[in-house]
C-alpha cells in the first residue's frame, strides 16, 4: 500500500512542443488559451510529468478533468473516480509531479541558479543561512509542505513577517507522530526538488484496524535520487 511515485519532464521554450496523446480535450482547450511559448512548454511538461506518474500507478489520466482550489491553487481530479492524489511543480527547464494512492502529497522545485537575497531568506526563516543553496533547500521544503496541505504561503507567515513553526500530524490510531518531513535532492546539478508526503485519514484508519501480523508499514515518506537518474519519466519506491 501507499506507493509514492515521482516523475520529471525537462522542457525548453525554444523547442517545439506539439500536443501529445496524453493531453485530453480539457487540457488541449487550456493549452489553446496560452499564448506565451514559455507558458505552453511549461504546461505540457507538467502534464507529461503527471502522465508518467499516473502510468507508474497504473492509470491513464488523459481524460480526467483537473480543477484547481480557488484559494490555494492546488490541483485535483474533478471526478468521483479520482484514482490518486498528486501535486505538480514547475521551474524554468523542469516540471515534476508526485503522486500517491493513499497519501496527500506536495512538491516544489527551483533552479540552483535562481537569484535571491540571502538576508531576506534568513529573516523569513529566522535563521542564518550561509549560502544560496541552504536557502533554496529550505524554501522548496516549505513550499512542498504548504502545497501538501492546500495552504497559501501567507498562512505560514506571522505578524512579524517570519514563518510560524511547522505543524505536525498526530495519528492517534497507531500512537505515533508522523512529522511533515520534506525530502530534498539534487537533479543533474541544475535543479533542487523537495517533496512531502502525509497519510490520508482513510489510510490511517486502515492501518489502525490491521491485526497483528498484517502489513502495517507506513507509506514511504522519503526518497533520494542518484544524480543523473531523473532525465524524464518516473521512478517508484522498490518493495521492501
Amino acid at each position: 500500500m501507499g506507493d509514492v511515485v515521482i516523475a520529471f519532464e525537462e522542457w525548453s521554450s525554444t523547442k517545439n512542443h506539439p500536443c501529445r496523446s496524453f493531453l485530453g480535450e480539457d487540457d488541449k482547450e487550456r493549452l489553446s488559451r496560452l499564448r506565451s511559448p514559455l507558458s505552453r512548454a511549461e504546461f505540457i511538461a507538467g502534464r507529461a510529468a503527471l502522465h508518467h506518474a499516473g502510468r507508474a500507478l497504473g492509470h491513464d489520466v488523459s481524460e480526467m478533468r483537473i480543477n484547481y482550489d480557488p484559494d490555494s491553487g492546488k490541483p485535483y481530479f474533478d471526478s468521483i473516480d479520482a484514482c490518486f492524489h498528486f501535486n505538480i511543480t514547475h521551474t524554468i527547464g523542469l516540471a515534476g509531479c508526485i503522486a500517491s494512492r493513499n497519501c496527500l502529497v506536495g512538491c516544489d522545485c527551483e533552479r540552483w541558479d535562481r537569484a535571491l537575497n540571502i538576508e531576506e531568506f534568513s529573516y523569513l526563516f529566522d535563521r542564518k543561512f550561509l549560502n544560496k543553496r541552504e536557502c533554496l533547500i529550505e524554501w522548496t521544503k516549505l513550499e512542498a509542505s504548504t502545497k501538501l496541505r492546500g495552504e497559501k504561503l501567507t498562512d505560514r507567515v506571522g505578524s512579524m513577517d517570519k514563518l510560524i513553526s511547522p505543524t505536525f500530524m498526530r495519528t492517534d490510531e497507531i500512537e505515533i507522530d508522523i512529522p511533515l518531513s520534506p525530502v530534498t535532492f539534487d537533479i543533474n546539478r541544475k535543479f533542487v526538488f523537495s517533496c512531502c508526503v502525509e497519510l490520508t485519514p482513510h489510510a490511517s484508519r486502515r492501518i489502525s484496524s490491521s491485526t497483528p501480523g498484517d502489513d502495517c508499514r507506513i507509506p514511504y515518506r522519503q526518497r533520494s535520487v542518484a544524480e543523473g537518474e531523473a532525465q524524464g519519466g518516473s521512478f517508484k519506491r522498490p518493495e521492501q
